[in-house]
C-alpha cells in the first residue's frame, strides 16, 4: 500500500476518499469509518502517523479561523496559481493528490467558504462567489486568473469567473471538473439519482452483496451522526446545506469566455447545457473515470495530464 509513503495531507485525503470522518477532540484523534473502510494495515498506518495527522488537522482549523481563507495546498512554483474553489462541503483537502501530480512549478491554492470557522454561511451563490473573489484578489490583485471547481464547486467557479470578468479581469482558465449543470441539484433530479443509485445496490448482485450494501449505508449514517456532534463537523454541515441550497437557486447567465469541461463517466453530469452559456466550450474526455476517483483515487494522473495539456496553451 502506498499509504506508508504518504505525507499527512495525502493520507487524510485517502481516508476521506473512503468516507472516514476525522476530527480532533482535545489531544485525541477520533474517527468514524464505514464497515470495511479501514483494513488492519491502514489502521496501523493511521496509528503510527497519529501525531502528524493531528498536527495537520489543527493547522487546517487554524487556517479556517484566520483572516484569509486561501489554503496553500501547493504554494511552490513561479507560474500563476490555480485557485480551486470550494465544493458544497467546503473541503479542499481532496485536491492534494491532484496538486502532487501537476508540474512542480505549478502552484495550486484552495479557496474555502465563509462558515467553516463558525460564522454564519453565506446564503446565495452570488454572495459566496463575491466573498471568494475578494479572497482571491487579496492574494493575487490582478489577473490572469486560473479558476477550477469540482462537482457542485463547478457552479461556484462559474460565478467566480463571471464576477472576475465583470471587474475587468482576465480569466485564462475556467475548469469545471466533473461538474453537472446546476439544475441537476434540484430536489426532483436528486431524488431520481438517489433512487437509481439505491435501486442498483438493493436489486443487483447476490443476497450477500445486497446485505453488505445495507450494512454499509447504516454504518455511514451512524458515522456521520457521531462526527456531527463536534463543532467542526456541525459547521461543515451548515456550510454544505447553505451551499447546496444556493446552487439549486442559481440561474447561470451567458459567460463571455471559454469553459473547459473535464467530462467524467457519471450519468448525471449533464455537460451539454453548459454549451449554450459560453462563447467557447472545450470538452476534455475523461469518461473512463468517475468524478471522485479523478481527485481521490489512482486515476488522478489522468486528470493532471489533461489539465497540464490545457495549461500549456495559456
Amino acid at each position: 500500500m502506498m499509504a506508508t509513503t504518504m505525507d499527512a495531507p495525502s493520507l487524510i485525503a485517502l481516508l476521506r476518499e473512503r468516507d472516514v470522518k476525522l476530527w480532533v477532540d482535545g489531544d485525541q484523534l477520533k474517527f468514524c469509518a464505514p464497515m470495511g473502510a479501514l483494513d488492519a494495515e491502514l489502521l496501523a498506518i493511521v496509528a503510527s502517523r497519529k501525531q502528524d495527522i493531528l498536527k495537520c488537522l489543527r493547522q487546517a482549523e487554524a487556517l479556517r479561523s484566520s483572516a484569509s481563507t486561501i489554503v496553500a495546498i501547493k504554494p511552490e512554483g513561479s507560474k500563476p496559481p490555480i485557485f480551486v474553489v470550494s465544493g458544497h462541503g467546503g473541503d479542499v483537502y481532496y485536491f492534494v493528490a491532484l496538486a502532487r501530480q501537476l508540474d512542480p512549478d505549478q502552484p495550486l491554492l484552495g479557496v474555502q467558504p465563509r462558515g467553516l470557522d463558525g460564522r454564519e454561511p453565506l446564503q446565495s451563490l452570488e454572495a459566496l462567489a463575491y466573498f471568494e473573489v475578494a479572497e482571491i484578489r487579496r492574494y493575487q490583485p490582478q489577473g490572469p486568473y486560473l479558476i477550477a471547481g469540482h462537482c457542485s464547486g463547478g457552479t461556484l467557479a462559474f460565478e467566480v469567473a463571471q464576477q472576475l470578468i465583470a471587474a475587468g479581469q482576465d480569466v485564462a482558465l475556467l475548469a469545471l471538473i466533473g461538474s453537472p449543470f446546476p439544475t441537476i441539484f434540484k430536489p426532483v433530479p436528486q431524488l431520481f439519482y438517489r433512487f437509481s443509485r439505491h435501486a442498483k445496490g438493493l436489486l443487483w448482485g447476490s443476497l450477500e452483496e445486497r446485505q453488505r450494501y445495507i450494512e454499509n449505508k447504516l454504518q455511514r449514517r451512524a458515522a456521520a451522526s457521531t462526527a456531527g456532534n463536534t463543532p467542526q463537523m456541525a459547521a461543515r454541515e451548515r456550510v454544505e446545506s447553505a451551499t447546496m441550497a444556493s446552487v439549486r437557486r442559481y440561474k447561470p447567465r451567458y459567460y463571455p469566455g471559454q469553459i473547459d469541461l473535464f467530462v467524467t463517466s457519471d450519468e448525471w453530469r449533464q455537460s451539454r447545457p453548459w454549451r449554450s452559456l459560453a462563447e467557447t466550450v472545450r470538452e476534455h474526455d475523461l469518461t473512463d473515470y468517475g468524478r471522485d476517483e479523478l481527485l481521490l483515487g489512482s486515476k488522478t494522473p489522468a486528470l493532471a495530464a489533461a489539465l497540464t495539456n490545457r495549461l500549456r496553451t495559456i
